[in-house]
């Protein structure tokens, strides 16, 4: 008995300090809120005086948060119900109106979505799938692609028909197309001929223009495609005027043929611009996209071992820069136009002249940038090799001596070199540009994350913004309007069966006693048919127009229950 007046008393001296404690926390806490609620007290009486004598006001009309206080109703609201919102809602998700911005330009709003990354609707991404490339294809997100050329049709200069009946049979059955249509990635043929004495014998025989337009329409309709691309390796000043009236022979002759389809003529242009004397201004009427080739610099002169350079130190060399200039003087539609850019880079072999103290070299091949990879920058050996990034040329390189007095040197682009030539042709106001050839980056995603950064957005253009909001109440509303008539027939269905079942319900004595002898039944039936049919008579407008309809309505509700009441023996059944 002693331990357990022990034990209680311990219990007691220890809940004592406690409850003491707790006490003075509550005053403490009380008159903190006390101090708060009599500086807000103080803050919306110092507004309201400021208000009225009309000083510091921001905006004529304009409320603080200083001058009002939340209702009640909100608070008791949030606390009563905000479980239910969350029920009815279930996770929130990241949209919301406030990440929402307004576009007055188009009328729309726009949002930002990393996970929805799309082609700029104004810039142009260009490639080209070689025949040979297979079925790489598989594995390229069409989605930045705006436009794919298939390489190609060879035209037989003698016969304007083509000379790879494989490679067409190709076009005809390869699945390529068919994804790519599916992204709406446009597709276009590319038509080659390569040779001054061959594009000089197709250009003069205009009846050779038809064979081919026939032969191209029909592939063309085969596999739903969107137009051609014209590559002609270089156009001399006597095939200036003839290579003029072909392009616009062809695309006159595609436009009225595909009647309810806009077809696409590209038009690709050599590195030099004085290899191809037609008129660019007289063509541009015509061409909807010119492509300028920025590749196969080295072929120029010989003495640049880089495929496509930004810049030159070589006295009267091409490069990118130069090219773009010299177009641009003679007429080149920069709007229209698109920069070219190797996926390849090339490799050239040298041998060791002791006389002359340096290394004498030879081109040896052009090789892949997958193919860079695997053979310069493999990961498989112990032995590392690092390029060597030449700036004027903006282009990178391994340079590699061997004990036989050999050498060999590898020149290629990557992800930041090829960006800064991207960077050169939108300075310049290109439209955007290809990248030749589709399957030669084979695994080197970082080309295609340079492309994302510099011609995508994660901009998404929205119509209905509330429609962006998950909110139960919205999801019914919309709900219901997209299926109103449904809803509507279905209701009045109901409506009319028991609006019968209910005439013959009336004429069973037992029933209609049973209604009509208590108040609180009438009550109840004439709600029923009230909610039944103001739904229908909202739907033909019947409520449109002012009040005065409901006044009218409830005058007649009032009547009908009268003389339900009075009358509603009128029909009836003798009672056994």
């Amino acid at each position: 008995m002693t331990r357990r007046i022990k034990s209680i008393y311990l219990i007691i001296l220890i809940l004592t300090p406690l409850i003491a404690c707790k006490r003075e926390y509550a005053q403490l806490k009380s008159s903190s809120r006390r101090v708060s609620s009599e500086m807000r007290f103080l803050q919306r009486s110092t507004s309201g005086l400021v208000t009225a004598l009309g000083i510091g006001q921001s905006s004529e009309g304009m409320d603080t948060t200083l001058t009002q206080l939340t209702p009640m109703s909100q608070k008791n609201f949030i606390n009563e119900y905000a479980f239910l919102y969350d029920a009815l809602n279930g996770a929130p998700t990241n949209r919301y109106l406030n990440a929402l911005e307004y576009d007055s330009i188009q009328d729309l709003y726009k949002k930002r979505s990393v996970s929805n990354r799309k082609l700029n609707e104004d810039k142009e991404l260009y490639v080209w799938y070689p025949y040979w490339m297979g079925d790489v294809w598989k594995s390229y997100n069409f989605n930045l692609i705006s436009t794919i050329s298939f390489f190609t049709y060879k035209i037989d200069p003698a016969s304007g028909s083509y000379l790879n009946p494989t490679q067409i049979s190709q076009w005809r059955s390869t699945d390529l197309l068919d994804s790519a249509k599916n992204t709406n990635t446009k597709v276009l043929l590319n038509l080659s001929l390569e040779g001054e004495e061959n594009q000089s014998q197709f250009l003069k025989n205009e009846s050779l223009w038809n064979v081919l337009l026939d032969s191209v329409t029909v592939l063309l309709q085969e596999r739903d495609a969107d137009g051609i691309e014209l590559e002609f390796s270089e156009i001399t000043k006597d095939q200036s005027q003839k290579f003029l009236d072909f392009a616009i022979y062809m695309k006159d002759n595609l436009d009225f043929r595909f009647v309810t389809k806009k077809m696409n003529l590209a038009l690709a242009v050599p590195a030099v611009p004085s290899d191809f004397s037609t008129s660019l201004r007289q063509l541009d009427e015509f061409v909807d996209l010119f492509v300028v080739k920025g590749i196969d610099y080295h072929e120029i002169d010989g003495l640049t071992p880089v495929v496509s350079p930004l810049r030159t130190d070589i006295a009267n060399g091409y490069s990118l820069e130069k090219t773009i200039n010299q177009y641009l003087e003679k007429g080149l539609n920069a709007k229209k136009s698109i920069l070219a850019l190797p996926l390849f880079g090339l490799q050239w072999s040298g041998t060791w002249e002791s006389n002359e103290g340096y290394y004498e070299t030879n081109f040896e091949k052009k090789i892949t940038l997958s193919e860079v990879s695997r053979i310069y920058q493999s990961k498989d050996t112990s032995f590392v090799m690092i390029p060597t990034l030449d700036e004027t040329t903006m282009t990178n390189y391994f340079f590699l001596e061997f004990a036989d007095n050999t050498s060999i040197e590898c020149w290629y682009d990557d992800a930041f070199t090829l960006s800064k030539k991207m960077d050169l042709a939108l300075y310049r106001d290109f439209k955007g540009i290809g990248l030749w050839a589709l399957g030669y980056d084979l695994g080197m995603n970082e080309i295609w994350n340079v492309v994302e950064e510099k011609f995508t957005s994660d901009v998404v253009f929205i119509k209905d913004p509330i429609a962006e909001i998950d909110g139960y109440p919205l999801k019914l509303a919309a709900f219901l309007q997209k299926y109103n008539y449904l809803f509507f027939v279905t209701f009045s269905v109901l409506t009319i069966f028991l609006f019968f079942a209910l005439t013959m319900a009336f004429s069973d004595w037992r029933f209609r006693d049973t209604l009509l002898a208590k108040q609180l039944y009438r009550i109840i039936f004439l709600t029923v048919c009230m909610v039944l049919f103001i739904p229908i008579l909202s739907y033909y407008g019947l409520f449109e127009g002012g009040n005065w309809r409901l006044v009218i309505i409830f005058i007649l509700g009032a009547l009908c229950s009268y003389f339900l009441q009075k009358f509603g023996g009128f029909i009836k059944i003798n009672k056994p």
